[in-house]
């Protein structure tokens, strides 16, 4: 058996053993990052079905520090007690007693005739737009997600030889 001990190898092994602790910043900064960047993404996917702007305006990022980092991305806006991001994605069911007036407005704003599209709501309801696997699929997210995942093990790789007697 050939036994080699290195006091050189114990040290960084003790210092990546740390590499939790001293690397979250790296993590932290680059996923707040990612989220404004595809926050912003998601508001120009969101555009595309726009009527006050209110839902774009609405999509914020936030970043949860826990045991496996995230950040969650999407709107706030209500329309009711109604998610108005949940309304854009998956879109209703009839509404019976849908009132005309708001549908009217926003017919107007598209230049559509506001009495069949009242009415395809209130017997058929609002069509569903997926704006969420819009953004995940766009090129520029998928771009975002690689350079973010590069930039967090660049700046742990660089902050790692740092550490060490003689590094960077």
């Amino acid at each position: 058996m050939l036994k080699i001990e290195s006091p050189d190898l114990k040290m960084y092994a003790q210092k990546f053993a740390q590499a939790p602790e001293w690397s979250k910043k790296y993590v932290r900064a680059n996923m707040i990052t990612l989220g404004t960047r595809v926050a912003y993404i998601m508001r120009q996917v969101v555009k595309e079905n726009r009527y006050t702007g209110s839902l774009e305006q609405s999509i914020m990022s936030e970043y949860k520090d826990s045991a496996k980092p995230s950040v969650e991305i999407g709107p706030t806006a209500k329309r009711g007690r109604w998610d108005a991001g949940l309304l854009l994605e998956m879109g209703t069911r009839p509404i019976p007693n849908l009132p005309f007036g708001p549908i009217a407005a926003w017919a107007e704003f598209r230049g559509l005739p506001a009495g069949p599209v009242w009415y395809k709501i209130k017997t058929r309801g609002v069509s569903a737009h997926p704006f969420l696997d819009r953004t995940m699929q766009r090129g520029d997210t998928q771009t975002a997600l690689k350079h973010t995942a590069e930039r967090i093990g660049m700046d742990i790789a660089i902050e790692a030889v740092k550490k060490f007697p003689g590094g960077g």
